[in-house]
């Protein structure tokens, strides 16, 4: 059984993913790093060097995934299921097929595929553990017209239970439920910086949030934490 933290991210090497990455690193960790962004993996290697490993696949694809999985450099003792996308704004009189397929297939589809993956590759660790990155839309809806992204991250809280019940007691795990956090998911979600700026607003810590925070909660479910399962904490600046 190993003591080193051999923890796989999917969505790894942008935003949130990358800064768990790079969190967990300095404190020690390995981690294998899913991407589809093939260009933002390479920097990612070279800012990480010997720590990471890295891939570029779309995990809503199961070939892809099963492919990724027979390559693993090293068995992984965590997971973060990470990877995510918004999706186009979509009001309920308009809704496209396509896009919601889109949207659940990475979100959702993506989550239960590397789960499974993850599960049938992994070797034990005393405190391993499993994070799901849900978000604050999967308690209040989301934005208007982001409906299925809601949607898909309030599955990511039932997965979460689910697999707190199910994986116990060699796995724990939980949710991260962000709220609006300054990474690129958000430029497109608003028309310009001024107006990602103006929803301060509603923020009773009156700031966008920082990847890095989000890092630092991730990282103490993944590495602390050892009584802590089945729990979703709010990473919101105290929007609910």
């Amino acid at each position: 059984m190993t003591e080193q933290p051999i923890i796989l991210i999917t969505g790894g090497a942008r935003g949130i993913g990358r800064a768990i990455a790079d969190l967990v690193v300095e404190q020690g960790a390995s981690v294998i790093m899913w991407d589809i962004d093939a260009a933002a993996l390479e920097e990612a290697q070279l800012s990480l060097g010997s720590a990471a490993h890295v891939a570029a696949l779309d995990i809503s694809d199961a070939d892809a995934v099963s492919a990724a999985r027979a390559a693993l450099p090293l068995a992984p003792t965590h997971l973060v299921n990470n990877a995510g996308i918004l999706g186009q704004a979509m009001p309920f009189d308009a809704m496209d097929a396509t896009e919601i397929d889109r949207v659940l297939g990475i979100n959702l589809r993506g989550t239960l595929l590397v789960t499974s993956a993850f599960l049938r590759s992994r070797q034990p660790h005393p405190n391993a553990a499993i994070l799901n990155m849900a978000s604050i839309a999967a308690i209040n809806g989301g934005a208007p017209g982001r409906a299925v992204y809601g949607a898909s991250k309030a599955a990511m809280l039932a997965l979460t239970a689910a697999m707190a019940r199910d994986l116990a007691p060699d796995l724990r795990v939980n949710a991260l439920a962000p709220g609006i956090i300054d990474t690129e998911i958000q430029a497109e979600l608003f028309s310009d910086r001024d107006a990602l700026q103006a929803t301060t607003a509603g923020i009773p810590l009156a700031r966008l949030g920082q990847p890095q925070e989000v890092a630092e909660a991730a990282a103490w479910l993944l590495l602390g934490a050892p009584y802590v399962s089945g729990e979703t904490i709010r990473v919101a600046g105290g929007r609910k």
